[in-house]
């Protein structure tokens, strides 16, 4: 008996750590990889949702909800309040879940708390659903990857709901420049479906981040998945490497966000600008703009990754700044050298006659 007892305790053990595996492989592919700032309120509303549902089942089925805390091996006295803490924790859940959502967003876009506590009840209801089936879809598509030996890159991004399929346009342009041609397809069905649950029962809980039609771009040797939050790159190490090498040099104006904190973004709109100013050509108002973001980088306090991106996308608009100074230096030399010409006429004249008095006198010496 204890040896049954022991296989039956190593087999749950190994279960926990799958689950486990695939409830943060669903996350991720669900949500992509959210800022480092906001995965403790995703781990928290995920985790809850799924509490709530095994809280559920509990009062559904008390032998169930009595065999699932069964684990910790609780106290006789305690077995008949398992069904009433399960139904509390089915009524509190959601408010907590709601409440938690809020924090995923900037604090301007926030609901009230009311608002909020009451969109967390059917948010948490899709939300739980959506988790327990992407936790079965999630090892199939890892299994797809492994067979085909690929590996995933996360860029992050921000991509604000209206602009989703501008920045999969300039992806798209992006990697094209590079030599990677790709197509925009819908994401697989085994990520649609899910999403598709979860944006009915929630609507824009998340501030409209949950409704966003996900897609991808793809090639022979590589696919490219555009989460509002993530930006995934699948493929053989080297193809991903080089995609991500290419989106790094060629995407530097887009609508989306490569940096995630309010700080870093402000930065990114003055690089914008900038890039706007190249673009019409307006060298002076661009090196102003330029000098002043650098300044602002000197004092700028963000995480190294961030603070990293905003350098990188610097120095590529200083580089293009530097072309366009040398295009304009063009004319200016040209009118310059004629100008030389014409000036030191005279005295090509003048030396052109005395080369010509001194070969008369050659000739008289010959």
């Amino acid at each position: 008996m204890a040896l049954v007892q022991a296989l039956l305790a190593m087999v749950f053990r190994s279960a926990g750590k799958l689950l486990n595996t695939a409830f943060g492989w669903a996350t991720v592919l669900l949500f992509g990889r959210v800022p480092e700032g906001r995965q403790m309120y995703l781990s928290g509303v995920a985790f809850g949702s799924v509490l709530w549902l095994v809280a559920l089942v509990g009062v559904a089925f008390p032998g169930v909800g009595t065999f699932l805390v069964a684990f910790v091996s609780p106290p006789e006295w305690l077995k008949p309040w398992i069904r009433i803490g399960m139904l509390i924790g089915v009524v509190i859940i959601p408010a907590l879940v709601g409440w938690l959502s809020t924090r995923m967003v900037d604090p301007e876009d926030r609901p009230s708390t009311v608002r909020a506590i009451g969109r967390g009840y059917p948010y948490t209801v899709g939300l739980a659903l959506t988790l327990v089936i992407m936790t079965v879809f999630a090892p199939v598509m890892k299994v797809r990857d492994l067979f085909h030996r690929w590996i995933s890159q996360h860029v992050p991004v921000i991509i604000p709901p209206e602009h989703y399929a501008v920045v999969v346009e300039e992806v798209r342009h992006a990697l094209e420049m590079g030599g990677r041609v790709t197509s925009p397809q819908r994401a697989p069905w085994m990520l649609r479906f899910p999403t598709a649950i979860l944006t009915w029962f929630a609507g824009r809980s998340l501030g409209g981040v949950s409704d966003v039609p996900l897609q991808q771009l793809v090639s022979a040797k590589m696919e490219v998945l555009l989460h509002p939050s993530d930006l995934v790159i699948s493929g053989r190490e080297t193809d991903v490497a080089h995609g991500r090498a290419v989106l790094t040099e060629r995407l530097t104006v887009t609508h989306a966000y490569l940096t995630w904190t309010k700080e870093a973004n402000e930065v990114e709109d003055q690089l914008r600008l900038a890039w706007q100013d190249l673009a019409a050509h307006r060298a002076t108002a661009a090196s102003d703009r330029l000098t002043s973001i650098e300044r602002n980088l000197h004092e700028l306090t963000v995480p190294y990754e961030e603070w990293e991106v905003l350098f990188r996308q610097t120095l590529l608009a200083q580089r293009e700044l530097l072309v366009l100074d040398a295009d304009a230096l063009r004319p200016g030399l040209a009118e310059r050298v004629v100008t030389a010409l014409a000036a030191s006429a005279p005295l090509l004249e003048e030396a052109e006659s005395f080369a010509g008095r001194l070969r008369s006198l050659f000739r008289r010496a010959a």
